[in-house]
């Protein structure tokens, strides 16, 4: 028991999974290790100030889901569930002013129920009635391939599984499409129809394994960084973990497929009994270029993984919009979301009203001049929103993340590694590795908890 509580672990990468790793392995007793080559931790869930904003402003609004199992115990071990926001799920789509469709059941039915019955509008939206036999075919095709996802699913991209099922226009315009692009962060045409059948196969076990909030909203009353990092790294600190930023890993110390420590940039060695990359592939892919783990052939698939972008732009307005939900989806305009910040963390201050407005896949705007991403974002608000139009703009911020997640292209899934490596000691993490996710936070988190088991286990063994 004693040499297990001793060993240490280096953990490379301070992300969502980078995070969940460390405190998990803290929280079993181990020596711990946390190395950022940037100067701060959080990765891509970061937060950071605004001039003339009170408070931090996060790179973009972050939702995520009842059914994140993994990314809830990690708040739970850091202790922040009181800071969470539980809403009704986000299935809203404006489709112009006053016309908002969103889930409708009776409040007597249980739970599980009110959600199966709300959810029948996903088959009998406003489209043409001719088109709506097809569309009750084409659900029931989704379903039954998402209880049985088909390898050969990966061949195709969802646009074309679409067409092969005979999903109507309609319906895709309206809701399929959207889906898609919400889930997977991808267009339908690039993305694997594989990921998106699996996707909806993890969503559905969760909600049938009891839980009857699966699906339901969940929203941070705070930034992400007192959510998700600044609380860890107490908890890290208070267990006598060690955290280093600043300076990255450049190479692993190995003695005949054993590591046996981790080279930093700055020249140090860390030895180390085990250690958990959790990198981006394409920063894991720096290190196959750069350094020992170039030698082997398991590695090879990370380079191949490509991202996918996410645009949004913060506006701040003079009056709040009159909004149903905190989350409502557009349909024919630039911006796909609109998010109710201020509404969402229940406090509203003198900068005015706050609005996250986002492009998922936004392969058409990440180019664009802020000047003209921003002007189109606010036009996307005055034709859905009418009192948009005599609102005054206060201020905005746009945000451009290239490599916001990965793009889940037919052949994907192949390319995910597990968490175990060839090389005794070392372990990855992260939303790209092999979970069965998409690219979420759920994922990163869930990549923890299996990169955290096989290091435990390599332990134990030793």
């Amino acid at each position: 028991m004693a040499e297990k509580e001793s060993a240490h672990v280096v953990v490379a990468g301070a992300g969502l999974a980078g995070l969940a790793t460390a405190v998990w392995l803290a929280e079993a007793g181990h020596r711990v290790t946390l190395v950022e080559k940037r100067g701060r931790l959080g990765g891509r869930t970061i937060s950071f100030e605004v001039a003339g904003i009170e408070g931090r402003v996060d790179n973009g609004q972050h939702l995520f889901a009842g059914c994140y199992d993994a990314l809830l115990r990690y708040i739970d071990t850091i202790g922040t569930r009181d800071r969470l926001f539980w809403d009704a799920p986000p299935f809203a789509i404006r489709t112009g002013p006053d016309q908002l469709l969103t889930m409708r059941a009776p409040k007597w039915l249980p739970p599980t129920l009110r959600r199966a019955v709300g959810l029948s509008w996903m088959a009998w939206p406003p489209i043409p009635w001719r088109d709506r036999p097809a569309a009750v075919r084409t659900w029931a095709k989704i379903a039954r391939a998402a209880l049985r996802p088909a390898p050969e699913l990966d061949d195709l991209t969802v646009d074309r599984w679409f067409r092969r099922i005979g999903a109507p226009e309609s319906l895709r315009a309206l809701v399929l499409d959207q889906f898609v692009i919400g889930l997977l962060n991808e267009k339908p045409d690039r993305v694997s129809a594989f990921m998106f059948a699996q996707t909806l196969r993890f969503i559905g076990r969760r909600a049938l394994a009891g839980n009857p909030r699966a699906g339901d909203a969940v929203w941070p009353r705070v930034s992400l960084h007192e959510l998700f990092v600044a609380p860890a790294e107490q908890y890290l600190r208070a267990r006598g973990a060690q955290v280093v930023v600043g300076t990255g890993v450049a190479d692993i110390e190995l003695t005949e497929d054993r590591l046996t420590g981790v080279r930093l940039t700055d020249g140090r060695v860390i030895d180390a009994d085990a250690a958990v990359l959790a990198l981006p592939p394409w920063s894991l892919t720096t290190l196959l270029d750069r350094g020992l783990l170039g030698q082997y052939d398991h590695f090879a698939p990370a380079r191949k993984i490509e991202p996918a972008p996410i645009s949004s732009v913060y506006v701040w307005l003079d009056r709040p919009l009159r909004m149903r939900r905190l989350a409502e989806n557009l349909r024919d305009t630039t911006i796909e979301w609109v998010f109710d910040t201020t509404g969402m963390h229940g406090v509203e201050t003198e900068a005015g009203h706050c609005y996250s407005l986002a492009v998922s896949a936004s392969w058409d705007v990440i180019h664009l001049p802020n000047a003209e991403f921003t002007a189109a974002a606010v036009e996307s608000l005055v034709q859905h929103y009418p009192e948009a139009r005599a609102a005054k703009v206060l201020r905005t911020h746009v945000i451009h993340q290239p490599q916001a997640t990965f793009s889940a292209q037919p052949g994907f899934d192949a390319l995910r590694l597990p968490q175990r490596t060839p090389i005794d000691g070392l372990f990855l993490a992260g939303d790209w590795t092999r979970t069965a996710l998409p690219s979420t936070m759920e994922a990163a988190a869930e990549s923890a908890v299996l990169a955290v088991a096989a290091t435990r286990e390599f332990l134990d063994a030793r």
